[in-house]
């Protein structure tokens, strides 16, 4: 009998058991229950199957029939177990789905009640932002009123400011043109009082001289008197005491070099040299034998000394012509360090002030010395502006090291160099004479060393001075043509900038546009812009003058975006074409600038300074004019 094979339903996962519904699984068990009663009535003919062939005898073919058919039944009947066992599965799996489904239902009414608050609290929400759009509406409205009264203030503020802004520049440029001309009256009475200092100085000097010479005779005719009324031996005027002579100029009287100083000895010198040759005679014929002997052996004392000073003379004309030919101040320290031998001293040092620091500097043999001249004999010598003899055993305080202790000295002459600075230019130290009948020729030729020391000095600090101007001459000219180079006006800038470090070195500069009645700059590769010609380069622009700033910061139209601050004195330069203001340049001059001169004329530097500034403005002007305008 045929019957039809159960076939069982191809394995899956888990999961996708889990997914089949409450309907599939019914559908199942239906079609299960069918097949296990269908089999009821399969067992009842097997069992007949099995009696039969108790019975009965079969052949080979019944045999592989009835086999077939077994292994059949053994297949369906292995199904029927895997579907009961799928079953069985598919139940437990049905209870869980039942509680899943119960604990989802449970959440599910949390979750409506939660919405329901959450609907609640939202339309709370709701309301109290409608109040709040109420509230920021007037609030707005308020702004709005607020806002047309600040516009109406700040119109009246502008005019206000206008109108101050007004009255300042008329006051400004009275100011500007009383201060200029009491300036030029201050300079002009400075100019008639320097020289009527300098005339009264010359005229004290004649009169000094004059009285010296007076002086002289005088004493000239009492040592006459006194002579005549006393006999002196020979051992009275052969003496061998010092005789110290302190002065800063070689006077015209000067005639007595020889070691003989007695002063019956200077007198009779000096009254022959005022003798004419009738004269000599008959005042030799006068006298008798022993003070004619005495006499003659002055005048032929006298004469050899004569002679040695002429030659001396000669020889220091030869160093002198060296020290002409001298250039620069280290071959002046080397020279001075070879007149040792003649002046017959043990060293010679020039120290020359350095106008920068305040110091003494003295080079020798490539090493620097510096030394303070606050106290001793140096300083005595630098505030009278004359020479100070020490040529004494004694030791005296002469001047202060670097590190500020006190140096202690014997037997030194310091002399002076008087320049045309305010302060002296240096001095000239003579140290421990090896000879002490030298103290006079030390004094004479150090007066004549200190003259011509001046003149070398100024030459080269002319000199100095022209090589400077010529370098600065020579980085303007090439900055320039970088100037003209430039792409667009901020590499202008950054070229500017590097000019002015090249020219200026410490100064800062920056460059301000003017543009639609407005001014702007770069900063640090930004832009600052202000709306109108306000601040101090807004005066300047439309003034368009060059203005010079003490302390531009304590100025009452400072304005920080426009204006350079700067604590040292700022110059502002306009760039004009066209009777146009279209840019402006500002410089500052630092304070180390100022004091590089500080010890020569602060008031001649600082306008040196301002006249360099303006130089390089020049160059700027020039480059920016034929670049962009």
């Amino acid at each position: 009998m045929s019957r039809k094979r159960i076939e069982a339903p191809p394995l899956t996962d888990r999961s996708q058991f889990r997914r089949i519904s409450q309907k599939s699984v019914d559908e199942l068990n239906q079609t299960l229950h069918a097949r296990i009663n269908s089999m009821v009535g399969l067992d009842e003919q097997l069992s007949t199957k099995i009696k039969q062939l108790q019975v009965s005898t079969f052949t080979t073919k019944d045999l592989t029939s009835i086999g077939s058919s077994l292994q059949d039944m053994v297949t369906t009947l292995q199904k029927v177990s895997f579907n009961e066992i799928m079953y069985n599965q598919l139940l437990r799996d049905n209870e869980k789905f039942k509680n899943e489904q119960s604990y989802l239902k449970a959440q599910l009414f949390k979750l409506n009640n939660l919405n329901s608050k959450f609907q609640q609290e939202h339309q709370l929400l709701l309301e109290k932002i409608r109040s709040q759009e109420v509230d920021i509406n007037n609030l707005n409205k308020k702004l709005t009123a607020e806002q047309k009264l600040n516009e109406e203030l700040s119109k009246k503020l502008k005019r206000s400011e206008q109108r101050v802004q007004i009255i300042l520049e008329s006051n400004i440029t009275i100011q500007k043109d009383q201060l200029k001309h009491n300036l030029v009256e201050v300079l002009t009475e400075n100019e008639h009082i320097k020289k009527d200092a300098i005339q009264k100085q010359k005229d004290f000097q004649k009169l000094q001289m004059v009285n010296n010479s007076l002086n002289q005779k005088l004493s000239r005719l009492n040592n006459r008197f006194q002579i005549r009324s006393k006999v002196q031996n020979e051992e009275d005027f052969i003496d061998q005491e010092k005789m110290v002579i302190t002065f800063t100029e070689i006077p015209k009287n000067f005639v007595f070099r020889h070691v003989f100083q007695n002063l019956e000895c200077k007198q009779f010198i000096q009254s022959v040299l005022e003798f004419s040759t009738e004269d000599f005679l008959v005042h030799i014929n006068s006298v008798n034998p022993e003070t004619k002997k005495m006499q003659l052996t002055w005048l032929f004392n006298y004469m050899i000394n004569y002679k040695e000073f002429s030659l001396a003379h000669n020889v220091f004309i030869i160093k002198l012509s060296k020290l002409m030919q001298i250039y620069s101040y280290d071959e002046m320290h080397n020279f001075f360090t070879t007149l040792s031998s003649f002046f017959k001293v043990s060293h010679i040092y020039l120290w020359l002030r350095d106008f920068q620091t305040g110091f003494f500097i003295n080079q020798f043999d490539g090493k620097q010395k510096k030394i303070i001249c606050t106290k001793g004999a140096f300083r005595d010598c630098l505030d009278t502006r004359e020479s100070v003899n020490k040529l004494t055993a004694h030791k005296h305080i002469m001047y202060q090291n670097d590190m500020g202790e006190d140096i202690y000295q014997d037997s030194t002459y310091i002399f002076p160099i008087i320049t045309d600075a305010a302060l002296p230019a240096g001095l000239i130290e003579f140290h421990h004479p090896i000879q002490s009948n030298n103290f006079s020729d030390i004094q004479y030729f150090a007066s004549i060393l200190g003259l011509y020391t001046k003149i070398q000095i100024q030459k080269i600090d002319e000199e100095i001075h022209k090589t400077s101007l010529l370098k600065q001459t020579d980085i303007l000219q090439s900055q320039f043509l970088k100037l003209m180079k430039a792409i667009d006006k901020f590499h202008f800038c950054e070229l500017m900038k590097e000019m002015q470090c090249k020219v200026m070195q410490l100064s800062t500069s920056e460059i301000v546009f003017v543009e639609n009645n407005g001014l702007w700059k770069y900063h640090n590769e930004e832009i600052k812009k202000l709306d109108n010609l306000a601040g101090v380069c807004g005066q300047v622009a439309i003034s368009k003058q060059p203005a010079y700033f003490a302390n531009i910061s304590k100025e009452l139209n400072f304005n920080q975006i426009v204006d350079m601050y700067s604590i040292a004195p700022l110059f502002i330069y306009p760039i004009v074409h066209n009777n146009e203001t279209h840019a402006l340049i500002q410089v500052s001059l630092t304070n180390k600038q100022i004091d590089k001169y500080r010890f020569k004329d602060p008031l001649i530097s600082l306008s040196s300074q301002s006249n360099q500034a303006r130089i390089f403005c020049d160059y700027v002007t020039t480059a920016y004019i034929h670049k962009f305008l």
